[in-house]
């Protein structure tokens, strides 16, 4: 009985060593809000194993198509060998260069150039990965800054912010901007980090605690919906 249970034991040893993960892509699903300028959205790919892998990776479902613009005419895919066009969003399986035992590849969607784009999203893409062992599947979201909606001037000579970079406090003066109700302060990926009603034509914005970083600051009518955006560094 004894040999029988350490037998036992072994084999499921074995089985749960078999099914150990060998590689992760970071998030299962990642989110990113583009500019005009396009934007590289990342969710990398590691290693869990001590051995040079390589892995091998394809889209499985997207809704960019040729129908979608500049999201679709200037998309692109990279691994650690390649930037790859829209070619790949038709499902072909490419195959990456070594990745090192316990490392992490860079991977990443990038899209060059969005300006003038009516569509502002979100789409999404779908991404399968495998070295033969594991499988794991990741997707990733994008979409725009409306920059058509309540008129919205990046530009308003009568809207100023400072300092900027900023450290403990943003200052946003906004003369002339009367349905102003709230400012709201966003992350990159358009995550929201902090919101306050205000009154009159300025603000004054506690920062201290925010991470390092570019934020975008935005601020809105009574409805939520954005009257102006502007950006500012946090040291």
């Amino acid at each position: 009985m004894k040999k029988f249970v350490l037998t036992l034991t072994a084999i499921l040893g074995l089985a749960l060593q078999s099914e150990a993960q060998s590689i992760k892509i970071a998030k299962d699903t990642v989110k990113g809000v583009a500019t005009e300028n396009g934007i590289d959205l990342h969710n990398d790919i590691t290693n869990l194993t001590s051995s040079t892998i390589t892995i091998n990776w394809r889209i499985l479902n997207t809704n960019i198509t040729t129908a979608s613009g500049k999201w679709y005419s200037a998309f692109g895919l990279c691994d650690n060998k390649t930037c790859y066009n829209n070619g790949v969003l038709a499902g072909s399986s490419k195959t990456t260069l070594d990745v090192a035992g316990n490392a992490t590849m860079d991977f990443k969607i990038s899209i060059t150039d969005l300006a003038g784009v009516t569509n502002n999203g979100p789409f999404y893409v779908t991404v399968e990965a495998s070295n033969g062992t594991t499988l794991d599947t990741a997707t990733f979201v994008l979409s725009k800054w409306a920059t058509n909606v309540n008129n919205i001037n990046k530009s308003n000579d009568n809207v100023s912010l400072y300092p900027n970079p900023a450290t403990n406090e943003v200052n946003v003066v906004f003369n002339g901007l009367s349905d102003v109700k709230t400012v709201g302060i966003y992350n990159l990926i358009g995550k929201l980090q902090s919101i306050y009603k205000v009154s009159g034509t300025s603000a004054n914005i506690n920062v201290e605690t925010l991470p390092s970083g570019i934020y975008l600051l935005r601020l809105m009518d009574s409805q939520g919906h954005p009257v102006v955006i502007r950006k500012f560094n946090k040291l």
